[in-house]
């Protein structure tokens, strides 16, 4: 679950981008059944919710992080924090 308002969270599924899309046409879904997609640019989400990154001060889409470690950064943050760097 990540906060992105006073009283409102949204339930980020991290196992694949496809559990996070509500695209009602997918050429892709039934070829992509068991694999972890991480990319998609024919990716829909839910609904749009922005966040401001804890670190940098950066406003990103919740669903483009869906993928991170710590979900109060940024993907670029995120980045940085996997290779260790400040």
């Amino acid at each position: 679950m990540v906060k992105v308002g006073e009283h409102r969270y949204v339930n980020v599924r991290r196992r694949s981008l496809c559990d996070n899309c509500v695209a009602e046409v997918c050429f892709r879904r039934d070829e992509r059944k068991n694999l972890r997609v991480v990319e998609c640019d024919l990716f829909k989400p839910q609904f749009v919710a922005f966040k401001r990154c804890r670190q940098c001060s950066s406003v990103y889409e919740v669903f483009s992080n869906f993928n991170a470690l710590d979900f109060e950064l940024c993907p670029e943050c995120n980045e940085r924090m996997k290779r260790g760097a400040p």
